[in-house]
């Protein structure tokens, strides 16, 4: 037993005093504004939440489509995860933003080139609103969709000296006079025509 935790310190200070950084962070300004039928314009989150948040860069957009819809787009990409700089789940931080959350369900992307990802369909509400939010999560070792799963793959590559660098994707539509189903195909559009320049602009 003496052994055991003997090993397991020196494991655990090996593993928390050394890290693998990345060839190069990500760069969310290749992410187009304008593209196709969407508009977007970049907006800032409060200096608390950027605090909270230890992200290393982020991006915070709001994208408009021809029809009017409002489709919201956020990235927090981090460098490392060993230092107080894990990801916030969505669990966590949506209903601290005042939602209540009412579904979660496991949803497949169809994306360009043949690629799929498995995301969190999460419906929520807050007073008389509505929203559908959608969002996985990137390592270097690919698309993951839950929270646990991100904590096994972040043990992995920190045992293997790899980076444990990793990104949240989030896309967000309002509900307002479509229906779920209505409000998840624009979503789907959407996300089918910004993932491109998003896989792009992340070092995985």
């Amino acid at each position: 037993m003496l052994a055991i935790l003997v090993v397991g310190g020196i494991l655990g200070n090996i593993l928390r005093f050394t890290t693998r950084m990345p060839d190069h962070p990500a760069d969310f300004s290749t992410i187009p504004m304008d593209l196709d039928n969407y508009i977007g314009t970049e907006k800032q989150l409060s200096d608390m939440t950027y605090e909270v948040l230890k992200a290393d860069v982020t991006t915070f957009r709001d994208y408009v489509d021809s029809s009017g819809n409002r489709l919201g787009l956020f990235i927090a990409y981090f460098e490392s995860q060993k230092y107080g700089s894990q990801i916030h789940s969505p669990k966590n931080c949506l209903p601290g933003g005042g939602w209540r959350i009412e579904t979660i369900t496991p949803h497949k992307l169809k994306l360009p080139g043949g690629e799929d990802r498995m995301a969190n369909l999460v419906i929520m509400s807050a007073n008389k609103q509505h929203a559908l939010v959608l969002y996985w999560f990137e390592t270097h070792s690919g698309a993951i969709r839950d929270e646990y799963s991100l904590k096994i793959d972040l043990v992995k590559n920190s045992l293997l000296f790899r980076p444990t660098d990793a990104a949240i994707v989030r896309f967000t539509i309002n509900v307002t006079d479509v229906d779920i189903e209505t409000a998840l195909q624009s979503a789907n559009e959407f996300i089918q025509t910004l993932f491109p320049a998003i896989k792009q602009s992340l070092p995985f």
